[in-house]
């Protein structure tokens, strides 16, 4: 059995607003365990990145549940506590680099920060450090670039010092928030493709944050379909494109693009994601679903086993379990 590393259970995010409280995430359940890619995939507005930030107590809403990361209650530890986790146990990498990098400060200043924070180092042992890293991540001329301010490099470029920084510890657990959605298709691949070697090179594991089933398919052992702030489906990732369960799943699946198919158009599922807090009761997903009854108005369902190792959160299947009982 792999040891869990990172377990959140019945963990809550609320926002309070001009408009009154709101759940951005409600009742989220999942675990990532040593040397593992679990992926959270789902619409703009699903809580994925409300998550992500989430356990890195990174957020300024009201946090229930609990979030223990190598044995370590998070929600428990005082903020001095937490800066030793965070960047040095536990690492992020945000969706916009250009965003996330200080454009006065060189690379070489904000990785060698970085390095500081966490490890006793001399300035000569830092510099030498950040430029180890910048060769580990296939960037040319790291010591050039070392003196470069964010604004000189191109975007791939930039989310290659950002994965250089989350990695300058370490860490146990990287967390990839839509790490290549401002990238084009061949930097993306790269990017994808050096995460990968960072897993098996140094055994971290990663928590991917996207909505893009292309990168879920290619990096991911396991993944969490999220929507309205909730999970819908959790399987392995052959299950999830084989066997999807939750309607949701299914019509993210079928909106992907094939080469096998005539049709003209792409499929799309009817409406939009609600606003986090407006659908107080029923299933999240059944103003859209195609499938759904009147308990889909009224009653939320849980999240239910559905075969060994894949849960779905949907009235169709418990109310099959029930028949078959």
């Amino acid at each position: 059995m792999k040891r869990k590393l990172l377990e959140m259970k019945s963990l809550k995010t609320y926002f309070h607003t001009s408009e009154g409280v709101i759940p951005a995430v409600d009742g989220l359940d999942i675990t990532i365990y040593e040397g593992e890619t679990v992926g959270i995939v789902g619409e703009s507005g699903s809580g994925k990145s409300v998550t992500s930030l989430t356990a890195m107590r990174l957020t300024q809403g009201k946090v229930e549940g609990s979030i223990t990361f190598d044995d370590k209650d998070i929600l428990a530890l005082s903020e001095k506590e937490m800066r030793t986790v965070r960047g040095n146990e536990m690492a992020m990498i945000f969706q916009e680099p250009m965003t996330s990098l200080n454009p006065v400060f060189t690379i070489g200043d904000q990785i060698r920060e970085a390095i500081r924070n966490h490890r006793k180092m001399s300035r000569s042992q830092t510099k030498e450090r950040a430029i180890e890293l910048l060769r580990l991540v296939g960037i040319p001329r790291p010591e050039q670039i070392l003196y470069e301010y964010p604004h000189r490099l191109s975007g791939g470029m930039r989310q290659r010092v950002m994965i250089a920084m989350a990695m300058a510890c370490s860490p146990k657990l990287l967390i990839a928030d839509e790490p290549t959605t401002a990238l084009d298709v061949t930097i993306q691949a790269q990017i994808l493709e050096l995460m990968q070697q960072l897993k098996a090179s140094e055994g971290t594991s990663i928590l991917l944050i996207t909505h893009d089933l292309g990168v879920v398919a290619e990096m991911c052992d396991r993944v969490a379909v999220m929507y309205g702030g909730q999970i819908v489906e959790e399987c392995d990732v052959l299950t999830l494109f084989t066997n999807p369960k939750h309607p949701y799943t299914q019509g993210l699946i079928k909106s992907m693009p094939t080469l096998d198919t005539n049709e003209r158009r792409l499929y799309s599922i009817k409406g939009s994601v609600p606003p986090p807090g407006s659908l107080r009761q029923g299933c999240r997903f059944s103003p859209r679903c195609e499938y759904a009854q009147d308990i889909c108005l009224e009653q939320l369902p849980q999240l239910e086993n559905v075969e060994a190792g894949h849960t779905a959160r949907c009235w169709l299947h418990t109310a099959a379990k029930e028949e078959v009982q």
